[in-house]
């Protein structure tokens, strides 16, 4: 039951819906670590949508599979004891959507990958370990300097 549960969250038109939700929020979160600025109501609310998307989505499995929770939850235990790394794989991504700095770094995340598709310079903030740190464990670090500036300019071919 729990690999369909995967399955089910793995799938491309939901994995799409989440990209395109966080895609149309991004903008509003800043660079900087989270730690280092006021975290306005918005993004509490944010977050709240955001983890809906996943328990809607659980629910609705559940729901579709007539599976009963009790059964579940044993089942995840035993899991875990017996076969811990492709469950914890599954618990990890669940429990991200309810850790609300890992939603914020991740709403970074989709904002550094939006700038740079809409070809917008990015601007390191000042070497802050912290930041380093975060962006190397996801493996998008920002550029040192701004992306035009790290990206050649093919030229056009003169049309004849």
């Amino acid at each position: 039951v729990l690999e369909k549960l995967r399955a089910y969250l793995e799938d491309d038109d939901f994995l799409l819906e989440v990209s395109c939700w966080a895609w149309e929020h991004c903008e509003k979160f800043p660079y900087e670590p989270p730690n280092k600025w006021e975290h306005p109501l918005e993004f509490t609310t944010l977050h709240g949508e955001y983890r809906e998307l996943f328990e809607d989505r659980c629910d609705e499995f559940l729901e579709r599979e007539h599976v009963d929770l009790k059964a579940i939850l044993e089942e995840v235990q035993t899991e875990l004891r017996d076969s811990p790394g492709p469950m914890r794989a599954l618990l990890d991504s669940l429990s991200a959507s309810e850790d609300y700095l890992l939603f914020c770094k991740y709403m970074q995340m989709v904002r550094t990958r939006r700038d740079w598709a809409e070809g917008k310079d990015l601007v390191r903030p000042e070497d802050d370990e912290e930041t380093e740190g975060i962006a190397a464990s996801s493996g998008h670090a920002p550029p040192a300097q701004g992306l035009r500036g790290g990206l050649e300019q093919v030229p056009e071919e003169d049309e004849q």
